[in-house]
Order: C-alpha cells, then structure tokens, then sequence
C-alpha cells in the first residue's frame, strides 16, 4: 500500500502506536491504493536525427506507472495540489482556468480542460482532462508549535536549515540525472526527500514554504529551457497527532 485516505491517516497512526500486533488483516481494513510500475522499450534513432549514417540506435526503457485499489481496480482521477503566494503568474493562470471551466458549465459545454502534467507528453503520456479546480484561500502559517510536523506528499528539495533533522523522519532518494545529450563524466546528482516522510520544522522558523527550495535547468538538460524550474518545494500536509 503506497496511499491511504486522509481521513483515515489517524487511525492508522494511532494503530502503529499502540502495543497490539499490526497484522495483515488489519491493514487491509485501509482503503488503499498501491503503485504499479511497468516498463516499455524505446530506441533513440541516432543515425536519423543527427543525419549521420553509422551511428548506432539507443535503446531505453520508459517506466509506465499504474495505480489500483485494494480491489485491484484501476484509478484514474487524480487530485493535484499546489500551493502558491497570491499574485504570482500560477495563481493567476489557476483563477483562470477555474473561471473557464465554470463559464463552460453555465452555457452547457463540457466542462473540461485537455492538457498534459508530466513528461513525454509529445508521445502521448500524462494526459489528463481537468474538469475541477477549488481555490482555497489559506492565512500565512505559522510554526509556533513545538509539536508541528508535517507529511512531505511530494519530490522535496530539502532545505536542512529549516529542518530539525534529529525530530524528523526523512526517506532520501538520491537520483543520477543522465539525459542522453549530457557526457557521462559529468555528475548531475540530486538527492530529495520522497514522499511519506516526516518534516519537524526548526521552531525558529516561521514561513513554511522556506522548507523546501527549487532548482533551474541551467545546468541539467542543455536541450531544454534553462529557466525552466524542475525540482523545486512539495507539498506539506499538517499531521494533527
């Protein structure tokens, strides 16, 4: 199980805490869903895109990710979210599409807007039609208590000082970015905080999104934006126990 509902994260913790055996049987008592991943093989053809004849094909695998639930069906709504300051151009795009979508309903069109959240959209993956979006507006939060903890649910560039690394628990994952038109003898490692770790914020600090911090392109994939921002803060969810 990599996904249990938010209403039912309570329980599940205070279930870890207590001194009764956790057996299967009651994991499964959870609404989960677990993460499947597959492989497709690619080739690169080298010889055609450079225009030079010679060169060998590259051959690459393309990991497919698949979600079901504990009944093994296969889920395919998705709930996005993003947390950003008013006024910046995302919060504005979002206000948007929201607004486009509600204009849709009013005159009776489909309520939908088509677009792609992820790579290799060129090829047809990571489509996704958005027929919702709910703008909660949130004051600045404060960390003022000595017991505010929080669930990392996303890629979390750490920022350790901002992170009381001896109260938190942190799964790290570290990742050897490789594209195809960067030489091997260049390190481009990044190491991040995956998702189901616990965040302490130092009590110090007050400005939650300081957590986390982002990363340009510049030096990662020369083919691509150099602007373009490809790992940058998570999401944190305030754990109440």
């Amino acid at each position: 199980m990599d996904f249990i509902e938010r209403c039912q994260l309570n329980d599940f913790l205070i279930l870890s805490e207590s001194k009764e055996i956790i057996n299967v049987k009651k994991m499964k008592n959870f609404n989960y869903i677990k993460k499947n991943q597959t492989f497709i093989q690619k080739f690169r053809l080298e010889n055609q895109i450079k225009e030079l004849p010679g060169l060998p094909n590259v051959a690459y695998s393309l990991p497919i990710l698949s979600f079901v639930d504990k009944e093994d069906n296969f889920v395919k709504e998705f709930s996005f979210f993003v947390k950003v300051m008013e006024g910046t151009c995302i919060s504005n795009i979002l206000k948007y599409m929201k607004n486009s979508i509600s204009e849709q309903k009013t005159i009776g069109d489909k309520s939908e807007i088509p677009c792609f959240l992820g790579g290799k959209g060129s090829s047809g993956y990571n489509e996704y039609s958005i027929h919702n979006i709910e703008i909660i507006s949130e004051e600045d939060e404060e960390i003022s208590s000595t017991n505010a903890n929080y669930l990392n649910i996303g890629v979390l560039l750490p920022n350790f000082d901002n992170i009381d690394e001896n109260n938190s628990v942190l799964d790290i994952y570290t990742s050897d970015r490789k594209p195809f038109e960067i030489e091997n003898e260049i390190s481009k490692v990044i190491s991040f905080v995956t998702a189901g770790s616990v965040i302490k914020v130092k009590e110090d600090k007050t400005e939650l999104y300081k957590v986390g911090k982002s990363i340009d392109n510049s030096k990662y994939n020369p083919l691509y934006k150099k602007n373009a921002i490809i790992f940058g803060n998570s999401y944190l969810i305030k754990l109440e126990v």
